[in-house]
């Protein structure tokens, strides 16, 4: 398998393929960041795989780099690409993810329990591909976000490739990762001296790594007296009353988001409530009581003596 690393006065190339012209992948390094890097691992002509180290971050990162077949490929080739995919990123990737390049599909509209993964901005209505239906599937799996889809932009700034004749724009090159707060933006460059039918894709990541936030109130923490949680009962045995009728519209994830979001809400509202303050006297002995203290506080003669002893 042709691999190999070039040094150039600015940058350092490295690549990995054996058909010229039709498959091969790889990475360019501007020469500052050269110590950054721990190592490649070239998995195929169509994976390869950069870790390094980036100052501002605690751990190390992995950049994946992919070249999917297209969408005339047949599936075996495409699940063996996804299948081999996957497993170079369980052995020789970090936590820190970045999974980009050319994934040849299109994931058209965002659908029912992808919120996690595609993010409102996504660039066509049109129908979702099969290579597109393995994009997002692959995304899900692995908890990665599709940075194309975070970012509002003008559609003309979208696509990412144009068919030879020029009438077709799509975009089918993507840059996921399951870090996506560590990014700042995400944008097409559109003026590039560089013949090819696609268009380099960037995204800009924070040169420090941000700050955990702090930890919600989980609700172990919560504790619920007698009172409260005989009250959580009854609320939460009516709100799942219509439990069919309230989730009949909703995809699997938002079921359970729904089924989730009202426990944690109602037992907050439990938790916040007062509770009602135990009654240790009957109202016979409080009357007495108050009748006694009226004895006391009245003149003083023997008739309220004598009735003050007897109480």
């Amino acid at each position: 398998m042709g691999e190999r690393i070039i040094s150039y006065p600015d940058f350092l190339l490295y690549h990995i393929g054996t058909t010229p012209g039709h498959y091969g992948v790889g990475f360019v390094i501007k020469k500052h960041l050269i110590n950054c890097i721990e190592g490649f691992v070239g998995i195929s002509e169509r994976i390869s795989i950069m870790n390094l180290k980036l100052p501002g971050y605690k751990n190390s990162w992995s950049i994946v780099q992919v070249y999917s077949p297209t969408e005339q490929s047949d599936l075996q080739t495409i699940d063996t690409f996804y299948l081999e995919l996957y497993k170079a990123i369980q052995e020789h990737a970090h936590k820190n993810l970045i999974v980009m390049g050319d994934y040849n599909g299109q994931i058209g509209e965002r659908i029912s329990g992808e919120n996690t993964v595609l993010v409102p901005f996504t660039y066509s209505t049109k129908t979702r591909s099969r290579n597109g239906e393995k994009i997002v599937n692959f995304a899900l799996e692995n908890n990665l976000t599709i940075l194309n889809t975070m970012y509002k932009k003008n559609k003309k700034k979208k696509w990412t490739w144009i068919s030879p004749d020029g009438k077709t724009k799509n975009q089918i090159d993507f840059i996921m990762t399951n870090r996506n707060s560590c990014f700042t933006n995400f944008e097409v460059i559109n003026k590039l001296n560089f013949n090819s039918n696609h268009r380099l894709i960037r995204a800009e990541l924070k040169t420090t790594q941000p700050r955990k936030p702090r930890p919600k109130r989980e609700l172990g923490n919560v504790k619920l007296g007698k009172y409260q949680i005989e009250q959580l009962a009854i609320t939460l045995r009516d709100k799942f009353k219509d439990y069919k009728e309230n989730i009949k519209c909703l995809g699997t994830q938002e079921k359970y988001d729904w089924i989730e979001n009202t426990i944690k809400t109602e037992t907050q509202l439990a938790a916040n409530t007062k509770t009602e303050q135990k009654k240790w006297l009957t109202s016979n002995t409080i009357k007495l009581l108050e009748e006694r203290n009226h004895l006391i506080n009245a003149k003083d003669t023997k008739h309220r003596r004598k009735a003050a002893s007897k109480n």
